[in-house]
């Protein structure tokens, strides 16, 4: 995972907002819920531009097939009882089960631009859907069907989510999340908020794995021969910037190539960056970005 910086919201933004929220209504009105998703999907392109293509969980490559989710869900707010397994050569999912305990969710939040991100539609759909594990637990409930009450707008300055936002101002992958040379992520030192981001959407899944593993080979193998003392400054420079652009925002795994680089070197990522605007080699590391760039266009 990467920390993103939230786009700015388009002009007009917050009047139709309100104008979606009030036409809403409320829990208990005529067709409740009526949620316009064609609304938040329209601001597909901002995300898309801020998340630079890519899921704000998994950091896949999002085309036609991300969706702008909802952090907190509208609906409902679902309970992981069983994380399932993903089928062997095959996307799709065996045995997780995710009941509502909850007869309505955020749904104040449905139309609010602090709630959106970009996810891929596996993370989304397949695994979070309307997950939102919180500390502490959810006031239970003596319902049939909904074991916990619904949230309240009150309630948000009590809980702490325990999902991890790619959006938070403050944060620092490495706090939560390692990576094994194979691409495998695990919660860092049993971290709550890793474990639970891990599970909910599902980034021990197989096929991501997969995906990442021959990148987090390369960039652990790099970042061990960094360190080499022998390196010639030609291949120290080398090095350090085939690193730091492994771990540049366009780059797919950027945030797995930033923890593998401390866990190997146990250097800042700042201090990676100040090295190269020190030395001047950031213009090399700029021609690798733009085109990178180009070829995502």
């Amino acid at each position: 995972m990467l920390q993103f910086k939230r786009p700015r919201r388009p002009n007009g933004f917050k009047q139709k907002s309100k104008e979606q929220l009030t036409s809403l209504g409320v829990p208990g009105s005529n067709d409740w819920p009526k949620f316009k998703d064609k609304f938040w999907q329209n601001l597909k392109p901002n995300f898309m531009k801020a998340q630079y293509q890519k899921c704000g969980y998994c950091e896949i490559q999002i085309s036609a097939n991300g969706d702008v989710e909802h952090y907190r869900p509208k609906s409902e707010v679902q309970k992981l009882v069983a994380e399932g397994t993903e089928l062997a050569n095959s996307r799709r999912l065996k045995g997780r089960k995710r009941p509502a305990i909850t007869e309505n969710g955020y749904w104040w939040l449905a139309y609010d631009w602090e709630n959106y991100l970009l996810a891929c539609a596996i993370c989304n759909q397949k695994y979070k859907s309307a997950l939102f594990p919180v500390a502490p637990n959810r006031k239970p409930r003596n319902h049939e069907k909904y074991k916990a009450r619904d949230p309240k707008k009150t309630d948000i300055k009590n809980e702490k989510p325990l999902l991890i936002n790619p959006f938070e101002k403050e944060l620092d992958p490495f706090e939560h999340f390692e990576f094994l040379k194979t691409g495998i992520i695990k919660a860092r030192d049993g971290d709550t908020r890793g474990k639970e981001t891990i599970r909910v959407c599902g980034l021990r899944r197989i096929s991501l794995s997969r995906q990442r593993g021959p990148r987090a080979v390369e960039i652990w193998d790099d970042a061990l021969e960094f360190l080499d003392p022998d390196n010639t400054p030609r291949e120290f420079k080398k090095l350090a910037i085939g690193l730091y652009f492994s771990g540049h925002e366009v780059n797919l795994y950027a945030g797995m190539a930033r923890i593998i680089f401390k866990q190997i070197t146990f250097m800042e990522w700042s201090e990676l960056n100040d090295l190269i605007e020190q030395e001047g080699w950031m213009p090399e590391v700029e021609e690798k970005v733009k085109n990178a760039t180009a070829l995502q266009d």
